[in-house]
């Protein structure tokens, strides 16, 4: 009770009948009538309340088995294996299951070249005085460069890496002799179309151009270059661009070589092309190399000279070769530009990573389905069992569960088990009769031909053995009958368990407001009964007060009486 102060003598006067203890036991007589059915019912609600939390939290957990199972994601998913090392093999979720040999026999290759040496970094590469163009990139692709005059070989190296041409370029420190430095160029893309081509006329001999351009052998430097009666055209073609120049009738040897060191080579719009040619006494041909790499092709027609044919065009400053990549794929041949082959299968990448045979098998990814079904199954029966304790009643002892009757849970285990075992796909077969002839029949396909089962306790069970055998008989039938069956699973268990607006949700919000009103209402009554006993101790010292003035009255006349009795004897 609460401290009621002066009240503390309550009972000295009535000798103890109206006392606290009366009081108490009047209040607590109250409480067990008024406030201890509330508190009974908030007790069950809070019982409630937690049962549902858990039956909702085991319902997540089956609602995501669900969902791994319903967007076929987990059926689509593959497993790819290769024998041999000369391929790597990654296979897309959907790719059809399948084998396929691989021999590989060449890898495609980056264009290659390395310079001459040079002592430094700094070492002068444009010494012409004058800024020049040089034209550099692949595949046919070239991409203009003008390189100042006084650059350095590390200037070239930033000019063309910052061109973004298709080609990087790096400086090696070889270590070897006084000139260690070389320029290095590699195209950034493989393949044999995607060779370098490096015009470098306007600046000093970088020496990438290891091909030395020879000419049939004359007798002496007098001898003709044309004596076909005619004037004739020598062409040299660099990376697309032709240089050409008129040879008379009757010129001779030495004439050739000065009008081709005197820049009579000139491209459409009157550029010359450096040659430097020179007579070999020794050999009697004319010799001269170009300071260009890439596509180049000589045209002398009608001239003696016949440089195509008397020309070595091994190049040893030429690295590594642009080539494409060579393989069988079950036996055909195939080219392709790189090592990375994503356009011969649908959802399919091969790597090609050395010379050889590999075999690659892509298969379904049963296992993983078996375990995630089983999975399923057995989050679904722990959420069976809990969902048949709520609901039940046991007539024996009178155990009835929290929700028994309860429209919310009763109908759910029928619900999902109707949505795992209603699920009928239609499935057209062909057979033999008795004679041989085949035809066409229509057969149905169910939960349980793919392993499900359910006893009578309704629980479900799952046949792994036998959902294998059914995937890989027919995996487009099995994974249509899945998708059904989870995609309907998930819509009910949305709508009455892990939606925001499932069955269950609003249930558990209307059991919290409901305790929120329980705890109001016991508030409220505690309130009046302290509020009542409070005024029912002060009316008792009232009381108490009035008796013991009475008491002391009668003390007093008794005095007085038995004090006259005593005077009269």
């Amino acid at each position: 009770m609460a401290d009621l102060g002066i009240l503390s003598s309550l009972g000295a006067g009535s000798n103890g009948v109206l006392s606290y203890d009366v009081i108490d036991k009047l209040k607590k007589a109250d409480e067990d009538m008024m406030v201890k059915p509330l508190e009974d019912k908030l007790d069950l609600l809070k019982k409630k309340e937690s049962a549902l939390s858990q039956f909702i939290t085991i319902g997540s957990t089956v609602k995501t088995d669900i969902l791994d199972l319903a967007d076929g994601t987990l059926f689509a998913k593959v497993n790819t294996t290769v024998n041999g090392s000369s391929v790597s093999v990654t296979a897309n979720d959907g790719v059809e299951p399948q084998s396929f040999d691989i021999n590989v026999s060449q890898l495609a290759q980056n264009d290659v070249y390395q310079s001459k040496g040079y002592a430094s970094t700094d070492s002068l590469i444009n010494g012409s005085g004058t800024s020049q163009d040089i034209t550099i990139g692949t595949g046919g692709t070239q991409t203009t460069i003008s390189i100042p005059a006084g650059a350095t070989l590390q200037d070239l190296k930033d000019a063309i890496n910052n061109a973004n041409a298709g080609v990087t370029a790096s400086i090696i420190d070889t270590g070897i002799g006084d000139d260690p430095y070389k320029l290095v160029l590699k195209a950034n893309e493989t393949g044999k179309d995607n060779y370098i081509e490096f015009n470098y006329s306007g600046i000093d001999d970088l020496g990438l151009n290891a091909t030395n351009y020879t000419s049939a052998t004359y007798s002496s430097d007098t001898d003709l270059v044309n004596n076909s009666g005619s004037d004739q055209t020598f062409n040299i073609d660099v990376n697309g661009t032709t240089y050409s120049m008129n040879v008379a009738d009757g010129t001779t040897v030495s004439d050739f070589i000065n009008a081709l060191n005197s820049g009579d080579l000139k491209d459409s719009e009157g550029n010359s092309l450096k040659v430097n040619a020179s007579y070999n006494s020794d050999t009697g041909a004319i010799n001269f190399g170009l300071q260009a790499i890439g596509d180049i092709s000589i045209t002398d027609t009608g001239l003696t000279t016949n440089f195509n044919d008397n020309t070595d065009f091994t190049n040893s400053n030429r690295l590594q070769t642009a080539q494409d990549s060579v393989f069988t794929y079950n036996g055909v041949q195939v080219e392709r530009s790189s090592n990375t082959v994503d356009d011969l299968i649908t959802g399919v990448t091969i790597n090609l990573e050395s010379e050889g045979d590999s075999t690659v098998d892509i298969t379904s990814n049963v296992d993983d389905m078996t375990k995630a079904i089983q999975k399923f199954v057995a989050d679904y029966n722990q959420m069976i069992s809990n969902l048949q304790s709520l609901t039940a009643y046991d007539k024996d002892t009178g155990n009835v569960g929290l929700f028994q009757g309860d429209s919310d849970f009763t109908m759910l285990e029928n619900r999902f088990s109707n949505d795992i075992f209603g699920v009928v796909m239609s499935n057209q077969t062909t057979a033999t009769d008795l004679n041989g002839n085949q035809y066409t029949t229509t057969s149905v396909f169910t939960a349980a031909d793919v392993g499900f089962s359910m006893d009578k306790t309704g629980m479900i069970s799952f046949d792994a053995d036998k959902f294998k055998e059914a995937y890989n008989k027919d995996p487009d039938l099995t994974n249509r009958l899945f998708g059904d069956m989870f995609t309907r699973l998930k819509t009910d268990f949305d709508t009455n368990i892990t939606g925001d607006k499932s069955n269950l949700n609003l249930l558990d919000q209307e059991i919290k407001g409901e305790e929120d009103r329980y705890h109001d209402r016991i508030d409220a009554m505690n309130k009046y009964l302290e509020t009542k006993y409070n005024i029912m101790a002060k009316q008792f010292a009232a009381y108490d007060e009035m008796i013991n003035k009475l008491n002391v009255q009668s003390q007093t006349l008794q005095q007085t009486i038995e004090q006259a009795i005593a005077a009269k004897k």
